[in-house]
């Protein structure tokens, strides 16, 4: 049986197609447009690839904050079931997981066989997202991709207090008139957004392992500075964003009615 899983996210849409031995194929794009039209142009894209055609793919599951826009979708499941759901499959041993996205984040915790038992969100404000970072990268005139490793060299001597954006944002600016470094201010801005999903995986318990997974996985800082503040190893899968599709492609191999 194939299936196939599409994440719809702020920023992007991951399509994940799924056989009874693994992931035959994923990809990532950009949202521009009507997510359900962003959504078909992925899925048909990523079968492209593949050399698949659609009349193999027995079922389609869609998640994410727009899975309801996916007509092509044969079922929906909610973010957290597919994504706990995913990055169990990805991280076997993960009983706790941490996914941080474009507009937030959301801690999970599972048993043996990656069911959901708990868990919160904390979505009400972008200091603690990866839009935050993509602004900080825009101040700073630096790549994105580049801020995680480059934070990894600071002096750890910028602190920054506000647990808003907005004021963050003006602390950021002040450093830069101070004089701190790239580095340092990176090292900071790493701090405040991990203090932030600490405070959340705590209020839902953290049991090892713990994996990471969404985009901000990718920043080296970030993991870095949740290893410190959590006192736990963090894993992170080699996609940490397909987590998501991936649980959606598993769920969708469930018999239909199936919990």
């Amino acid at each position: 049986m194939i299936t196939a899983g599409i994440d719809i996210g702020h920023e992007s849409v991951n399509v994940v197609v799924l056989q009874e031995d693994g992931i035959l194929g994923h990809a990532s794009f950009v949202i521009s447009g009507e997510v359900g039209a962003v959504a078909r142009v992925a899925f048909e894209q990523t079968l492209s690839q593949l050399g698949i055609a659609r009349g193999s793919i027995q079922r389609i599951f869609a998640t994410g904050v727009g899975r309801e826009n996916v007509a092509l979708a044969d079922g929906h499941r909610t973010q957290m079931l597919s994504h706990v759901r995913g990055a169990h499959r990805l991280v076997p041993g993960a009983r706790t997981v941490i996914d941080v996205g474009a507009e937030g984040s959301r801690v999970m915790r599972c048993d043996a066989n990656g069911n959901l038992t708990n868990f919160a969100l904390n979505d009400k404000c972008a200091s603690g997202s990866g839009v935050f970072l993509e602004t900080v990268a825009g101040m700073l005139d630096l790549p994105l991709p580049d801020i995680g490793g480059l934070s990894l060299r600071a002096s750890r001597t910028v602190v920054l207090t506000s647990t808003c954006a907005v004021f963050a944002e003006s602390e950021i600016v002040a450093e830069i008139h101070r004089g701190s470094s790239k580095e340092a201010i990176l090292w900071g801005v790493n701090e405040a957004i991990v203090s932030k999903i600490a405070a959340t995986a705590r209020r839902v318990g953290i049991e090892p392992e713990l994996a990471l997974t969404g985009g901000v996985a990718r920043n080296a800082g970030v993991v870095q500075a949740l290893r410190e503040q959590l006192k736990v190893e963090v894993a992170v899968p080699e996609h940490p964003e397909i987590a998501g599709a991936l649980g959606a492609a598993i769920l969708a191999r469930q018999p239909m009615g199936a919990k």
